[in-house]
């Protein structure tokens, strides 16, 4: 009887450790999904008194424009003197929370509205305010023709405010400033937050993190925030239980909790029961666990199969956002790129229609011109079918055995003209004499020309510097510019089908995105790689790396420049390109 007992107890062991870590694990992630409600429900309130608190605040500076209007019609002592209280009696009449209606003139309070509780202010120079952010955004405001704010602030009249500055510009001379001086606790009391609402701390701080609204506590409670824009920075308003997040969801927590403790009860009562009926109760235990262990792994793989949906979705969402900029863009790219040669031929076609007298002597550059439209739009559909053969996978490198110092050499003098005539330098560089390599000619010219078209229409004065070196197995080029250099935060999508920084009608160089990806997939067809290096304003640096069969160094680096002439002003660049194969 008790080897049978101790059997049971162990079975019961079990069974209990596997139900515990059930509901620990249910308990979990109920308390995680009950506390994300929460947090869903605080974050649409904060959204909406955001809202409110935004359009207050606008409200209030508003006024500064009628009070502008009021100066700039007539801007005498006299009539400022005797008008002025009546104006600013009727404007702050409109509007609660307005401390006072000022207008400062050679950075001097020289009238105020209403003069009670603000005596301390009037007639004070603000240009020598101990306050480092006053005398700043004062010469802000007299330098701009917008709205100015400054603070959240202590009061020199007492209590804490913010300050909205307007110019006054009377015969294109600036007057003076017109300012509305905001009570801080009543903008926030009118747009009815206050810093403790139904067991929640609210709490506002802002750019530069320092709290002016409610408790610096909040934000260490892991708030929820929402940014509210203002004319210059923003504030943060936040918030959090004062008891935690876990508390304020504690009644369904303990309800979910009591369910489990009740259920554990009855397995306790089962165990009591097994005493009277020790195979009954070992059949039911096993079929019990196996329940359980069934429900958990269910309930596990429900929540992974959630989990891997939200994931879907979101990758879904942004690959449709991202396929519709990039439909925009080319859309756009692609209508200039194909009308504007159309244009030209059009135009020139056009001209020629004239009789033969009047057009003799422009009759071969109307036919040049429109031979180079031509071109450029042939250029378009090329490129086009060989970024589709590359995606496709149906284009073919045509390898011969090829030296790629010589074919970069050509390349480099054939822009030596269109480098001359836009005024800059181009240097050549090469430690190489010669280096083989078994690839297709018209791929590696083309990675080549479009790097070196690229530094040519991106940059307008200075250098462009072409550099060959490597080593036994691999041979480097690079091109670097001095032109207007990449963004940080584009440079690691410049490879990118169809990507431009500029996109867009209105963007200042043509293009439709497709060189550098065209250069990418040529390189990486060849076992090769491209990188870039680039400063914005400051140029920059396209590497090229290409595996070779061998190679022969100079005994002296190799240079060639280019002359400059600094006289002539870079004209319109024409993209010089090596003549194209569809593949």
């Amino acid at each position: 009887m008790l080897r049978y007992t101790y059997k049971e107890l162990t079975t019961f062991s079990l069974v209990m450790l596997l139900m515990m870590w059930a509901f620990y694990l249910l308990d979990s992630v109920h308390s995680h999904w009950v506390e994300g409600r929460v947090r869903s429900h605080v974050s649409e309130q904060l959204v909406q008194k955001s809202v409110v608190l935004s359009n207050t605040l606008n409200s209030k500076i508003s006024l500064l424009y009628g009070l502008r209007t009021f100066v700039e019609i007539d801007p005498s002592q006299r009539r400022l003197d005797q008008e002025f209280e009546y104006v600013a009696t009727s404007l702050r009449a409109s509007s609660k929370g307005v401390r006072a209606l000022q207008l400062v003139k050679d950075g001097v309070i020289r009238h105020m509205y209403p003069m009670e509780g603000n005596e301390a202010a009037f007639e004070h120079n603000l240009l020598e305010d101990p306050r480092p952010s006053v005398p700043l955004t004062l010469r802000n405001a007299m330098e701009s023709d917008c709205v100015t704010l400054n603070g959240p602030l202590e009061l020199k009249q007492g209590g804490s405010g913010i300050v909205a500055r307007l110019p006054v510009r009377c015969e294109g001379e600036t007057w003076g400033l017109a300012a509305v001086v905001i009570d801080l606790p009543e903008l926030f009391a009118e747009a009815g937050i206050t810093s403790d609402e139904h067991s929640l701390m609210v709490a506002a701080r802002d750019a530069n993190r320092s709290t002016f609204f409610g408790s610096d506590n909040v934000f260490d409670h892991a708030p929820e925030i929402q940014r509210i824009p203002l004319l210059e920075g923003y504030w943060e308003l936040a918030a959090a239980p004062s008891t935690g997040w876990l508390a304020l969801v504690s009644d369904q927590v303990i309800s979910f909790r009591v369910a489990s403790g009740i259920v554990l009860l009855l397995l306790f009562s089962l165990f009591v029961v097994s005493t009277r009926s020790k195979f009954v109760l070992h059949k039911l235990v096993e079929r019990r666990t196996r329940e359980l262990q069934k429900a958990n792994q269910d309930l596990q793989g429900e929540i992974d199969a959630r989990r891997r949906t939200e994931i879907d979705l979101v990758s879904a969402r942004d690959k449709a956002e991202h396929s519709d900029r990039l439909k925009d863009a080319f859309l756009a790219s692609m209508s200039h790129e194909i009308r504007t040669p159309l244009h030209v031929i059009l135009g020139y076609v056009d001209l020629l229609r004239a009789p033969e007298a009047e057009i003799a002597e422009d009759k071969e550059m109307y036919i040049s011109s429109m031979k180079n439209a031509g071109s450029r739009l042939m250029r378009t559909v090329e490129d086009l079918i060989h970024i589709s053969s590359l995606r496709a996978g149906t284009f073919k490198l045509r390898r011969t055995d090829y030296d790629v110092v010589s074919a970069t050499k050509k390349i480099v003098r054939n822009v030596h003209s269109v480098a001359e005539e836009r005024g800059l330098e181009l240097v050549f560089r090469s430690n190489l004499v010669r280096a083989e390599m078994h690839a297709d000619p018209y791929s590696i010219e083309q990675c080549i020309s479009n790097l070196l078209d690229n530094a040519l229409k991106y940059t307008e004065k200075g250098t462009i510097e072409i550099a060959i070196d490597g080593t036994d197995t691999h041979c480097s080029i690079s091109v670097r510019d001095s032109g207007i250099g990449i963004s940080e935060g584009y440079v690691h999508s410049v490879f990118d089908v169809f990507s431009q920084e500029v996109s867009g009608y209105n963007r200042p160089y043509d293009g439709l995105g497709l060189g550098l990806t065209l250069t990418k997939r040529y390189v990486e067809l060849h076992g090769g790689s491209v990188s870039v290096e680039s400063e914005k304003g400051k140029g920059s640096t396209f590497i090229l790396e290409l595996p070779v069969i061998s190679t022969v160094p100079h005994a002296i680096p190799e240079v060639e420049r280019s002359e400059v002439r600094h006289e002539v002003e870079a004209p319109a660049l024409t993209l010089i390109k090596q003549s194209m194969r569809v593949a």
